[in-house]
């Protein structure tokens, strides 16, 4: 898929659609083209549980096998316990708070990072999505914590990926959290097909079907 090989390594990218179009596939097959390449993977959820993530790849017949064992499928939850469920840690998942426990998210992504690295000297963050986080919090605050965090996933030689709801936000937030990454990825279904384009990748800059 070209557009995967298009992603620089130690990059910030953003994918942006409207609600419930086209970026949840989008994701879950980056995840499985890094596993086949035993890159490593750090998934970092806001809106659904990790459990209910992984049902949702087998769904799409996205099989993951014994990545999460050999630690190349980990998980920053801050979804469960934002909800009131009793989830508990696990090798592969760490729980936080919430989308807003901002500090825990930096300390638990960096120490996860130390372990991916000893696995790969590659690996991945998927961030899904930051738009749980803007509507709870101050989208100034969250631009802050979004450039900071970049900026140490880049010093730790990572790539990262955050998705956002396109309809959930004013024009003026869109525009900070663009600046913010190396290149912008849209996504939008027309007529039952995936169709994508991308600032700031040579050659995907006109829409397309994601295939």
């Amino acid at each position: 898929m070209k557009i995967f090989q298009d992603i620089p390594d130690g990059s910030a990218n953003i994918v942006i659609s409207p609600p419930l179009e086209g970026k949840k596939i989008l994701i879950y097959k980056y995840v499985e083209y890094l596993l086949k390449k035993n890159e490593p993977v750090l998934y970092i959820t806001t809106d659904a549980s990790p459990e209910d993530i992984k049902k949702d790849l087998v769904k799409h017949k996205i099989f993951f096998g014994d990545a999460e064992p050999k630690g190349l499928l980990v998980f920053i939850d801050c979804y469960s316990r934002h909800v009131g469920e009793a989830a508990k840690n696990t090798q592969s998942i760490r729980r936080l708070p919430g989308p807003l426990a901002l500090n825990e998210i930096s300390v638990a992504l960096a120490e996860l990072e130390k372990e991916l690295l000893k696995k790969s000297p590659k690996h991945t963050i998927l961030f899904n999505s930051i738009s749980t986080m803007l509507m709870f919090s101050n989208p100034q605050a969250i631009g802050r914590f979004i450039q900071v965090i970049i900026a140490k996933i880049k010093k730790a030689g990572g790539t990262v990926i955050f998705t956002l709801e396109e309809d959930m936000h004013s024009s003026d937030v869109l525009a900070t959290m663009e600046h913010l990454m190396d290149a912008v990825i849209f996504v939008k279904e027309e007529k039952g097909k995936l169709m994508m384009k991308a600032r700031g990748l040579d050659g995907l800059e006109d829409w397309s079907e994601f295939s």
